[in-house]
């Protein structure tokens, strides 16, 4: 019986969709997969596709995109018991560098003919799951900055920080943990499964997607000039002095807003908000995925 496989591309440039489809075509046998392949071109409709795959009982579905493209997807199929595996075109790649999946897609579909799959975890917040990370703060206004620039990749990246670190508002948390209470004031503030956060790029070096807890990062928003001075320290992979960052590791945690926030960031997506409470967990061995370990 021949292994349905729904591939789908979320289109940001059209030489690379046709690649892949070109090199699907010729890697996967007709005689032993029963291929698909969709693409995404406006904002929800991978997550449509991600539906149809689920109820077209397909074996496989295979992310072609992003981090926010494999959020949309997980976030379809959350309660299914489903496998995927990843083509990493996007920006950043921060979950396909984390499980060191090749970012050349020859290479990558190659891994997918392995049949390597892993159980890993997922994070949840509220009812949304993220496999990479969930971000309040700078790393939120950063994000839903970036999505504003028409330049992307590292350009839009470097004008999203520039807008960024000029427009940093105060915000107000509750953070609870395990019977400990922390009133924050961050900077930065992100809850993190894996040890990446795009372009090699990580507040989060010991994070795991096999142990049960998520990787929780803070630093205060204590003053303009000390936050670009931490923003650099982050940036450059500089150790910070004691009491001047929180790093801890995480089951599950449960932030109460002091104040209103418009956005929170989630798998590289910005995502519009109006919540008061965000009870965040983590989600042991939910999602089967292909990764060359």
């Amino acid at each position: 019986m021949r292994l349905k496989i729904h591939f789908i591309i979320k289109i940001s440039n059209s030489k690379i969709a046709k690649r892949i489809k070109e090199q699907v075509r010729i890697k996967f046998d007709e005689n032993k997969y029963q291929v698909k392949i969709s693409e995404s071109s406006f904002k929800g409709e991978t997550k449509t596709l991600a539906r149809q795959a689920v109820l077209n009982k397909t074996d496989l579905i295979v992310a072609c995109g992003g981090d926010g493209t494999i959020n949309e997807i997980i976030n379809e199929i959350k309660e299914k018991e489903f496998k995927i595996a990843i083509v990493p075109i996007g920006s950043g790649n921060g979950i396909a560098r984390h499980f060191n999946i090749p970012l050349d897609i020859s290479k990558s579909l190659d891994l997918i003919l392995r049949h390597n799959y892993t159980y890993v975890d997922i994070g949840k917040v509220n009812e949304s799951v993220f496999l990479g990370n969930v971000a309040f703060g700078i790393g939120a206004d950063f994000i839903k900055n970036y999505h504003k620039i028409k330049y992307k990749g590292l350009v839009g990246y470097f004008l999203a920080f520039i807008k960024t670190i000029f427009s940093i508002k105060e915000k107000q948390f509750i953070i609870d943990i395990d019977g400990e209470r922390i009133t924050s004031s961050p900077l930065i503030l992100i809850v993190s499964n894996t040890n990446q956060q795009g372009y090699n790029f990580t507040v989060t070096p010991k994070a795991k997607t096999d142990d049960g807890m998520l990787d929780m990062f803070i630093v205060e928003n204590i003053s303009y000039l000390k936050n670009i001075i931490n923003i650099f320290k982050i940036i450059l992979g500089l150790n910070f002095s004691p009491g001047e960052s929180i790093y801890k590791k995480i089951e599950n945690l449960n932030i109460t807003l002091q104040k209103p926030i418009k956005n929170i960031q989630i798998d590289g997506e910005n995502l519009n908000v109006n919540r008061g409470v965000y009870k965040i967990k983590s989600v042991k061995n939910t999602l089967q995925l292909i990764t060359p370990n």
